[in-house]
């Protein structure tokens, strides 16, 4: 029990060390920062709208980084839609 606990404390320790995020958006860390938030739009509608997936399927893949979007019926206030 007490080296589970050791174990944990110890991941706790480093992740709250390694991880700096209050915005889903925008990571910064120590080497940097990642900022994808000029990626999306901000209109309701899909920055990368209707892509194929890699090797291709039957579906589409409509995606929009920081901001919900809405596209067809059953994707409403969604990041990411998956279609037929």
């Amino acid at each position: 029990m007490m080296c589970w606990l050791k174990s944990f404390i110890s991941f706790s320790v480093v992740l709250n060390t390694l991880i700096i995020a209050d915005n889903p958006c925008r990571f910064e860390h120590t080497k940097g920062i990642i900022d994808l938030t000029s990626l999306g739009r901000t209109d309701g509608t899909a920055a990368y709208p209707d892509e194929e997936s890699s090797p291709p399927t039957e579906f589409i893949y409509s995606y929009n980084p920081c901001k919900p979007f809405s596209e067809e019926y059953d994707c409403i206030d969604v990041a990411v839609c998956q279609c037929l």
